[in-house]
């Protein structure tokens, strides 16, 4: 039975994790059972491989209490740098009021960025790299709760450290679909295309039963035409649609944009992108309708 603990009783099971967390630095994060529960906070199984997670998509209960509004879908994507630069509690603070989703790449597993969101009382955390700022990864808040949880590592061939995937599923008002998001940070440090494409064929082979709407999101690292065209691939193969931008912030590095939104199965409302301080990246906002 899926349950949603009260927000005191989940800060302080976040707090007690966290610090067991940043004791523990020469942990592993390879699908570690005894770990489970810091990632989420649900009491479900989360998903480590493609079958189990195409398996809890397909089979995601329907009609949740907490859905999300189907007419209006508030959404904001952000690289915030693991919260190392100033400001960055404000300015996430201020992006992400009134939003639904918020994905967050290189977010710390601790409260600061558990309770960042006023309103956005369910998290989903997949975990990545643990270094001196604690366990880092992909972290999707959400004002309705999340019926399914996957979670991926794709491993860097030089350096040996893990980017993460995040996939979450939520009900939504007056319909019996189920909307699948994808939070995504993109391997980086390859010489070729193999790992990245890897990382994204994972998600071809989740969404390609799927017949919903989909977010797809993150910040993919796609610094080269190569690793721009595999995800240009997915987007066809996939029909998903990417934003645009009327003021295009996105950081860009070589000439390409490294953050990215796509949508299928709903409406565009509006798009923006803001410039920041508070990260070496800038954040992505929209808002969408079926």
């Amino acid at each position: 039975m899926l349950f949603t603990l009260k927000k005191p009783f989940r800060t302080a099971t976040v707090i007690a994790l966290s610090v067991l967390l940043s004791a523990c630095t020469s942990i592993s994060t390879r699908h570690d059972s005894g770990l489970q529960d810091a990632y989420s906070d649900r009491n479900h199984d989360i998903a480590t491989d493609v079958a189990s997670c195409q398996h809890q998509l397909q089979t995601a209960p329907k009609n949740m209490v907490a859905e999300l509004d189907i007419t209006d879908i508030g959404f904001l994507n952000w690289n915030i740098k693991k919260g190392e630069l100033n400001n960055w509690q404000e300015d996430i603070n201020q992006l992400g009021r009134g939003k639904d989703l918020v994905l967050i790449q290189e977010a710390v597993l601790n409260p600061d960025f558990i309770g960042a969101i006023e309103g956005l009382d369910h998290w989903s955390f997949s975990p990545g790299y643990h270094g001196s700022s604690g366990l880092t990864g992909v972290m999707t808040l959400s004002r309705g709760v999340p019926l399914v949880q996957c979670n991926f590592q794709t491993y860097e061939p030089w350096v040996g450290t893990p980017k993460a995937t995040n996939i979450t599923a939520y009900g939504l008002t007056n319909s019996d679909k189920t909307l699948v998001v994808i939070n995504l940070h993109g391997v980086n440090f390859t010489l070729g295309v193999t790992e990245f494409e890897m990382q994204i064929d994972q998600i071809r082979q989740i969404l390609k039963n799927h017949s919903g709407p989909v977010i797809l999101s993150g910040d993919f690292n796609t610094w080269r035409l190569g690793r721009m065209e595999i995800l240009n691939t997915l987007a066809q193969d996939l029909d998903l649609t990417p934003l645009t931008f009327k003021d295009d912030h996105r950081k860009k590095v070589f000439g390409f944009h490294l953050d990215h939104s796509y949508v299928r199965g709903m409406t565009v409302n509006s798009t923006n992108t803001r410039i920041v301080t508070s990260s070496d990246h800038n954040p992505i906002s929209a808002s969408f309708g079926l």
